[in-house]
């Protein structure tokens, strides 16, 4: 294995080396992720009424947001292309950088089935309220840790006007603690020509309260076991700055949250599914967004595919 073969950046290859999983990652790695979209991932995409959006604002720091349209609102002319038409909701940060050549990256998932597929691209054309992106990294994530839900549609209310503030408020603990699902974007130190350094944005899942919130400024969560790409985990250690994304899926409401996360070590007892380790996040703006999401999501029971303790992969 070399600098120049692997499908990795070295933020993520000095924690393969840490956990003597290197080789074993590389040769997975190979084999995993592509420089293209297969087939059933352009027509997964093409099906989707939503997705995630890892993307850094003008000052570099990363979000992450959400975009919703009608199926087809997301199309690949070909399997190094992803185009996605759709419009800004409540609460995304206005100044993001979603012009030619910046850094972002996908992840869609599908509730119903516990599918998700995720690419990390560059932006090569924006039109109107269309983005075009070129597949740098393209790889799929098992169902595990995915909460199953129903789409059903909203009541066709206008959503309020999103609340920023510099800490967490009352309701926004309360939907930190009630979550079993979020998002969290991170990204390499260097956002250049490299295909395997740019952003990234990640699921994350659990049972209800697998989210600890240690005060007003600072949340916190557990590693487990997952694919240990440590895509996340291996920019964190090259920049700390993230953002998370939490979804109500009842009421609509999307809270964001710009951060810095730091590693925690001895976190746990490291029996799986837990890894010994997690993500603490310091917190500098919440953005809460009521009744943003233009549809809802029943609640539904984990799966029985998934461990009995649900967690998140890293």
């Amino acid at each position: 294995m070399s600098d120049s073969t692997s499908v990795f950046h070295q933020g993520e290859r000095s924690l393969h080396e840490k956990l003597d999983i290197a080789e074993r990652q590389h040769q997975l790695g190979l084999r995993m992720i592509r420089d293209h979209m297969p087939e059933q991932h352009r027509d997964f995409f093409a099906y989707l009424e939503s997705v995630h959006i890892g993307a850094v604002d003008a000052v570099g720091h990363p979000w992450a947001i959400m975009r919703t349209g009608s199926k087809g609102f997301m199309a690949s002319p070909n399997d190094k292309t992803l185009a996605i038409t759709s419009k800004p909701l409540p609460g995304e940060p206005a100044d993001l950088n979603l012009a030619v050549g910046a850094k972002t990256s996908v992840v869609g998932i599908e509730f119903e089935t516990q599918r998700r597929n995720r690419l990390n691209a560059t932006i090569d054309g924006v039109d109107e309220s269309t983005l075009s992106m070129h597949v740098d990294q393209s790889y799929g994530n098992c169902p595990k840790y995915i909460q199953i839900r129903n789409k059903v549609a909203a009541d066709p209310t206008q959503p309020e006007s999103p609340i920023v503030t510099a800490m967490l408020s009352d309701a926004a603990k309360d939907q930190i603690a009630q979550a079993d699902t979020l998002l969290i974007a991170s990204r390499a130190a260097q956002l250049g020509d490299d295909p395997r350094a740019g952003v990234d944005i990640n699921h994350r899942g659990g049972n209800p309260g697998f989210v600890s919130i240690l005060d007003d400024n600072t949340v916190q969560f557990p590693d487990y076991k997952g694919n240990s790409f440590y895509n996340t985990f291996g920019n964190i250690l090259t920049d700390g700055r993230v953002g998370l994304q939490f979804v109500d899926f009842e009421t609509g409401t999307l809270l964001n949250i710009k951060g810095t996360a730091e590693v925690v070590e001895d976190l746990n007892n490291g029996e799986l599914p837990l890894m010994g380790r997690g993500l603490r996040i310091r917190i500098e703006t919440v953005v809460r967004a009521p009744g943003a999401l233009p549809f809802r999501y029943t609640f539904g029971s984990y799966s029985d595919r998934n461990p009995s303790i649900s967690g998140t992969s890293t």
